[in-house]
């Protein structure tokens, strides 16, 4: 595997990270930094409550992120490996699928340390981990760099590191024309 691909592979599948690891993680940071800055701004407010509830913003915001790169690594790695097996687009959804089963837990571990195990949070949290790891199998393929059907995964411009196919006679545009 060349250089460059690994490099868009880790690219692809940090992005896709993020997104399976922040999406379940920030609303519960906007909560806990609301409910600080409604502490602080209340007359006769819990100070100790809103410092509490800043750290637990910071950590689900930092945490949230840290976890979706990581998975987003472990996602990227995951399919780089199975693409050397693995020649069928599906094959390469249900290792996505696979992978992204395997890494959610990362952000769970975050949602329990940033809410003190709190069952609200962590219910829904688990409630989203099926829809997070859908998210990884339709991006794996695209990940992988065998499909191109999202494209916010891919920089513009051409192909890095691919060459345009060379064009053969019978592949040039039809023009229309009256059979006499």
């Amino acid at each position: 595997m060349e250089r460059a691909e690994r490099r868009g592979i880790v690219g692809r599948g940090v992005r896709v990270g993020p997104l399976m690891a922040c999406a379940p993680v920030l609303p519960w940071a906007a909560l806990a930094l609301g409910v600080a800055l409604v502490e602080f701004l209340r007359p006769g407010g819990d100070t100790r409550l809103a410092d509490r509830d800043l750290r637990y913003g910071g950590i689900l915001t930092g945490g949230s992120l840290l976890a979706g790169v990581l998975t987003g690594l472990i996602l990227a790695g995951g399919l780089a490996l199975a693409s050397r097996v693995v020649t069928r687009p599906w094959g390469l959804t249900l290792a996505g699928a696979l992978v992204g089963v395997l890494a959610f837990p990362a952000v769970f571990a975050v949602v329990a340390i940033g809410t003190d195990g709190a069952v609200a949070q962590l219910g829904t949290t688990f409630l989203a981990w099926p829809v997070m790891t859908t998210v990884a199998a339709e991006h794996g393929s695209d990940i992988a760099g065998r499909t191109r059907r999202r494209p916010w995964l891919w920089p513009p411009g051409p192909a890095q590191g691919r060459r345009p196919a060379p064009m053969t006679a019978d592949a040039g545009p039809e023009r229309p024309y009256r059979a006499s």
